[in-house]
Formats: C-alpha cells, structure tokens, sequence
C-alpha cells in the first residue's frame, strides 16, 4: 500500500475517534486537543493526528488559535441560545416541508434509524447513539429538500454536537424517553399535516420536552 495512502487511512481512524470522544462526552467543551500527546496514546507519528484535527477544525468540533493550540469549539451562552434557536427554525421548516414528500419507504427508514438508537442505549454506547440522533435528524431535512435543508443542517450541526444539544450525554431523566420522542416526531410526520409535524420537530429542536 503506498505511504500516502496508509497515511490517509490513519488520519481518518483517529479523525474517527477524536470525533467520537466529542460525541460521547469524553472531551468536553473548551477542552485541549494536543497533538503530540493524542499521538503518544496512539504511538504514531504527528503527521495524521495533525491531518485529523486540521479536518475538526474544518468540521467546526475543534477551534485552533495562534499561541493558544486546539481545543473542543465552546460556544458562548448567547451563541448557544442562537445555535439552538436556528435549529428550532430549520427543523420546524424541514419537518413540513418533509411532510409533502415522506414516502413509505421514508417512514421504514426513520424507523430503523430509532430502532437502532434503542440498541445503542441498551449498550451504553452514548457516541453511537447521537450520531444515529444526528442521523435521524438529517435524514428529515434530505427529505424535505436534500438540496438546501440538508446543507444547511451540516453546517449548523457541528455546533449542537459539540455543545451537548443533541443527545447529551449527561441527561439524568429516563433514557427510554430520548427514543420515545424519536418515535413520536414519526407518528408527527406520518399525520400528513404539515402543522403536527413542524410544532413537533420545533419543540424537540427547543428542548421543551426536556
């Protein structure tokens, strides 16, 4: 295998697993992310952990400053209550729209996708789980109009994940309720009314039901 290749293929494993200790909790907003000593506990060189955090930061996960280094993007409160806002909005718009284009074969999907988060909860696997939440989430917005909505969702979602607005890892309430909810914003959609449909994912999105 040439060297560029293998190189890449490493990058993209710890890219994988940096993301993941995002997801899960492990590294919390406003932590550090430092290179040389993420490349000691992997024992590979610096060049793919480089590449990697270079790739989180693109991704909006990791901020890197000048003289400061790389740490987990830590939002301010007002820039979190305005993340969250927007959320609100773009899944209330793309939940009614959803509606005018949901096919059967849609439904089944959602309802995998929910299945498999139940799976992931019986596990503990907190990091599985909210990319199936994210998942979820963008697989409505692709419905509704994969052209736009979904676009928009990449570039907001970064932001919620490293937050802890989506899934967060440290809710005390019951945890079967995070995939109830999930199959309640499904029974929203399957009304047909786009109203029904657009208040559900608005409150989700809102944190109301937590």
């Amino acid at each position: 295998m040439p060297a560029e290749i293998s190189k890449q293929l490493l990058s993209d494993r710890v890219y994988d697993l940096i993301r993941a200790s995002i997801l899960d909790g492990s590294r919390e907003p406003g932590s550090r992310v430092v290179e040389s000593e993420i490349a000691r506990s992997f024992n590979i060189s610096q060049a793919p952990v480089r590449d990697a955090v270079r790739r989180l930061v693109h991704a909006g996960l990791v901020t890197s400053e000048p003289r400061r280094g790389s740490y987990v993007t830590e939002l301010s409160e007002e820039d979190f209550s305005m993340a969250r806002r927007l959320r609100a909005a773009l899944e209330g718009i793309g939940a009614r729209a959803a509606v005018e284009h949901l096919t059967d074969g849609d439904l089944a999907e959602l309802r995998e996708i929910v299945g498999l988060m139940g799976e992931a909860l019986s596990r503990e696997a907190s990091a599985e789980f909210r990319s199936l939440d994210m998942r979820f989430h963008h697989r409505v917005m692709v419905i509704a109009d994969g052209a736009v909505l979904g676009r928009v969702w990449d570039t907001l979602e970064p932001l919620l994940i490293s937050q802890h607005a989506i899934s967060d890892p440290a809710y005390a309430g019951d945890p079967a309720k995070l995939v109830e909810w999930h199959e309640d914003l499904i029974t929203a959609l399957e009304s047909g009314d786009p109203e029904v449909a657009g208040a559900a994912f608005t409150a989700h999105a809102s944190g109301a039901l937590s």
